[in-house]
């Protein structure tokens, strides 16, 4: 009789056809395992790249930190206590500082520095202390005027409280908040530009449960999201090396000019010693090391009024052309300042 035949016949190729599908779905499950960890090892790569690169920055900015807190409780003060001891000083006598724009320096630029040395002073920043890696951090990345204003409030500035808590790319880069709360890649792509957010980074789950096809896809779906964090953290990596860069090229440029500072403040005091306290009265060399001392304070000052980021957290493009200027008006390779833009 056929139809037994027929249906034993249908049966079988019902087997054969169940038995075909579970082993394609036992090599899609084994292909989906092989692409997300293939997926898994992307990120982890890109995870490793960016945290190495945030430490870098950070450890920059910091030490960038750092610097101009002990310029502030050195070299600065050691300057206007120095300077404030000459009377009758009369800058315009020098062509030199003429360029500089110095002319205002007793009735601007001085006082702007003594104002931002009692600020420090009044946030507990004075001689002897030191700044917590989140305050130097800030330190580092902002000009006086936005940290000191801060200070000023009375909000305190010597841990990563203040300033810094409230931005988001230095809470970041010093393993603040968002470090914490598990978004660190995430984290640092949202704070600075990046499109990927934190849920892309929690792609990769448990697919093998599903059936085997829809994992396979699952899997392919997870590897391009892979490979979109992946290209994602490169360009991070270039903006927080970029970052790292021009703060490295400040540090250097602040030092170069706080030594000679700190060369120029040495004569002077061997000045008021030999010839006293009466600019009028000094010979004309003395009087040079006057107008190179001013020179000096100057573009110290023009280097704490230059930030490294602004208050979004982003790398401010004209610091670098700044940073040079100064270097080469410290080095008498140029005369004067261009002016800032605003």
């Amino acid at each position: 009789m056929p139809i037994p035949l027929i249906i034993g016949a249908a049966a079988a190729a019902a087997g054969l056809y169940g038995a075909a599908k579970g082993v394609s779905g036992a090599i899609d499950h084994s292909s989906a395992k092989d692409i997300n960890s293939n997926a898994d090892s992307l990120v982890d790569t890109a995870n490793q790249v960016i945290e190495a690169q945030r430490q870098a920055t950070n450890g920059v900015l910091e030490d960038y930190g750092q610097r101009k807190l002990r310029a502030f409780n050195g070299v600065i003060a050691d300057f206007i206590e120095t300077f404030q001891r000459i009377n009758n000083v009369e800058l315009r006598e020098s062509p030199e500082l003429d360029k500089l724009n110095a002319g205002d320096f007793s009735s601007k630029t001085m006082p702007s520095l003594k104002q931002d040395y009692q600020a420090l002073k009044d946030a507990g920043l004075g001689l002897g202390a030191g700044l917590g890696s989140g305050a130097a951090l800030a330190f580092g990345a902002y000009n006086g005027t936005m940290l000191l204003a801060t200070a000023s409030t009375g909000t305190a500035i010597s841990t990563l409280g203040g300033v810094a808590a409230t931005n988001a790319t230095l809470a970041w880069l010093g393993g603040g908040s968002l470090a914490a709360g598990g978004y660190g890649m995430a984290g640092g792509m949202m704070v600075l530009g990046g499109i990927v957010a934190g849920p892309a980074l929690a792609i990769f789950g448990h697919v093998l449960g599903n059936k085997g096809e829809e994992a396979l896809n699952n899997a392919r779906s997870n590897l391009e999201q892979a490979q979109t964090i992946r290209d994602e953290a490169e360009l991070m990596t270039g903006k927080l090396k970029t970052i790292e860069e021009v703060t490295a090229l400040a540090n250097a440029t602040f030092s170069k000019v706080s030594s000679q500072l700190r060369r120029s403040v040495s004569e002077l005091k061997k000045i008021l010693v030999a010839q006293g306290d009466d600019f009028r009265s000094y010979a004309e060399e003395s009087k040079v090391v006057v107008f190179r001392s001013v020179k000096f304070a100057q573009l110290l000052k023009a280097m704490i009024d230059t930030p490294i980021l602004d208050q979004d957290g982003n790398l401010v493009l004209a610091t670098e052309k700044r940073i040079h200027d100064v270097a080469a008006v410290a080095d008498g390779s140029k005369g004067a300042l261009d002016s800032v833009v605003a």
